[in-house]
């Protein structure tokens, strides 16, 4: 876009004034994550990318290519204040980014403002509420749609089960199920409306320049929702979704009711993701605007238009480089280290002897102290513990190691089972302590690598040092049998010299809570690529993902369910609903 389009644009707010002598249009907003939004202000450009979507672009920034700020648009969004599921923490201020999910992030409130401003004319007052992971059968569910029921077709297979069975509770558990349903059902409608009424009860505190001669109009409802429907295969069996429809009906009753407002105009945001997919779903959540009652004040946006099919096509490649990227090397059914995988070649072994002969030296320990050891069972159960006396200072080059065990790498115990991959024979025994500490020496004659990594395998968290100094931490388990690649900052490569390098990790073994069978296995070694491998590297990787593809997923920063986090996306949702409210109030 030229720079005088952008600054016409921008300043198109701030060249047509405002009166607030006209009432105040307020518009609510409400549904799960895709309303809270979660698309990142860092892939606005790709917006401008598409020259149907420049001028939206062009709408949503100033002057200076920041994000704008409406001067005659405010909002008081209900639901991202932290906790995106459940919190009450209310934002307010002047609509701009970061009304989305989080402060750098966007949903349909940033240009469904902008857009019903500029056509509108009038000041604008948003009201948005939304909390992710929330269903319409049961969070927001309306009053008088009854109390929740499970379908005919369900309750005939929980008849089957009175003992429990297939995800089925048991008869004497179902009372209590119920009674937990009908404790959740409809706590997320309530919140909806109680916020509604305390934000209207004293606008001022959101928007001071509030002419309340003048007053406010209920001017719309914009409702976005439906992923937690769409995959509750439990109140909709079969993919039959009628209930929705049903249950939207009564969501669009009570809603006037309670607000007073009869004839609200109303938007039912038709859920989009996958694009033209989930038909029978898409087709009940728009089926209430063609009920008799609702024609004319109720219109249904479909949302799939709007699917992006280049970075649908792209993030699925993204996938599958990330995996190659961060793994250093593969493993062999037998567990053996598979040598002719075609990544593994442009990144070498650092230092002298190479990895495979080098020699390491090992201890194993015990926690021994009461607030080391664990009560029960913890997946995640790497933690540092307290060392023998003798030990603190194990990772450091100048500790006398002569006395404990010698052996060559990976070092394992058991059986590590996992991905059709086993291993069981290593060649150093870990021995019985939960904890492992090795170290081993290398030489480096030279540093003209452009870039560092470690290249570890473990099946539980790990501490790695370089020469006394910590580089790396990581306190999860892992899933896979492989060589994972940890690419190394210059903080972490300084320690790194010419000469000898002495490499330390502290580790600890994994085992099944039911069973006594301990198993690990633990190797790790520093590696390096030049830059004129790299660059070989990021060519032979264009096959798995393609200039083309690195280009839209630009326009990505989310899962495909928030419809990939693509402010393209949100940004021609958020103006389709504010055309749809203004011409249902033609």
């Amino acid at each position: 876009m030229k720079p005088t389009v952008i600054l016409t644009a921008a300043l198109l707010c701030v060249l047509s004034p405002i009166s607030f002598a006209k009432p105040l249009k307020v518009f609510i907003l409400a549904g799960q994550s895709n309303m809270q939004g979660h698309a990142n202000t860092s892939t606005f450009d790709y917006i401008g990318k598409d020259p149907l979507t420049g001028p939206i672009l062009a709408a949503m920034r100033d002057a200076e290519g920041k994000p704008r700020v409406c001067e005659n648009v405010w909002i008081s969004s209900l639901g991202c204040g932290g906790n995106q599921y459940s919190d009450m923490l209310e934002k307010t201020g002047k609509l701009t980014a970061g009304f989305g999910a989080s402060d750098s992030e966007i949903g349909p409130e940033f240009t469904f403002g902008i857009y019903s401003e500029k056509t509108l004319k009038v000041p604008v007052l948003i009201i948005k509420t939304s909390w992710g992971g929330r269903s319409l059968n049961i969070d927001f569910r309306p009053p008088s749609a009854g109390q929740y029921q499970l379908p005919k077709a369900v309750q005939d297979v929980w008849d089957k089960y009175p003992l429990g069975s297939h995800g089925v509770p048991k008869l004497e558990d179902r009372k209590k199920w119920q009674e937990d349903k009908d404790a959740a059902s409809g706590v997320f409608y309530r919140a909806l409306i109680e916020h509604v009424r305390k934000v209207t009860k004293d606008i001022k505190r959101v928007c001071p320049e509030y002419d309340e001669k003048a007053g406010y109009e209920l001017a719309g409802f914009v409702w976005f929702q439906g992923f937690n429907d769409l995959v509750d295969g439990q109140t909709y069996p079969n993919g039959n979704y009628d209930e929705y429809s049903r249950l939207l009906a009564h969501f669009i009753r009570d809603v006037r009711k309670d607000l007073s407002a009869p004839k609200l105009p109303f938007v039912i945001g038709v859920l989009g993701v996958d694009g033209d997919k989930n038909v029978n779903f898409r087709k009940a959540m728009a089926a209430p605007a063609d009920m008799p009652e609702f024609k004319g004040n109720v219109v249904a946006v479909d949302t799939a238009p709007f699917w992006d099919h280049d970075i649908a096509a792209a993030q699925p490649k993204q996938v599958e480089y990330d995996a190659i990227v961060s793994t250093a090397h593969t493993l062999k059914i037998d567990g053996t280290l598979d040598k002719e995988r075609k990544w593994d070649g442009y990144w070498k072994p650092v230092g002298t002897p190479l990895p495979e002969e080098r020699i390491w030296r090992f201890a194993t320990v015990d926690a021994t102290e009461k607030k080391d050891i664990l009560e029960k069972y913890d997946g995640r159960r790497f933690r540092d513990i307290t060392l023998p006396a003798g030990m603190e200072n194990w990772h450091t080059p100048e500790f006398d190691d002569s006395k404990w065990t010698e052996g060559k790498a990976p070092i394992g115990k058991g059986v590590w089972k996992h991905s059709g991959i086993t291993l069981d024979k290593f060649p150093s025994t870990w021995g019985t302590g939960e904890f492992l500490l090795m170290r081993s020496t290398f030489e480096v004659e030279d540093l003209n690598c452009d870039s560092y990594r470690i290249a570890i395998l473990a099946r539980q968290g790990f501490h790695v040092y370089l020469n006394g100094q910590k580089i790396h931490t990581y306190i999860w388990w892992q899933d896979k049998p492989q060589y994972g690649s940890i690419v190394l900052g210059k903080e972490q490569i300084k320690h790194l010299k010419k000469g000898k390098n002495v490499l330390a990790v502290y580790a600890n073994d994994q085992y099944d809570p039911n069973s006594p069978e301990h198993y690990a296995a633990i190797d790790v070694r520093i590696e390096g690529i030049t830059k004129a491998d790299q660059e070989k590297l990021d060519l032979a990787l264009e096959e798995v993902l393609s200039p083309k593809d690195r280009e839209a997923l630009k326009g990505a920063s989310n899962a495909g369910y928030h419809y990939f986090g693509s402010a393209k996306i949100f940004a021609q949702i958020g103006k389709a609903f504010a055309e749809a409210i203004v011409n249902l109030k033609k």
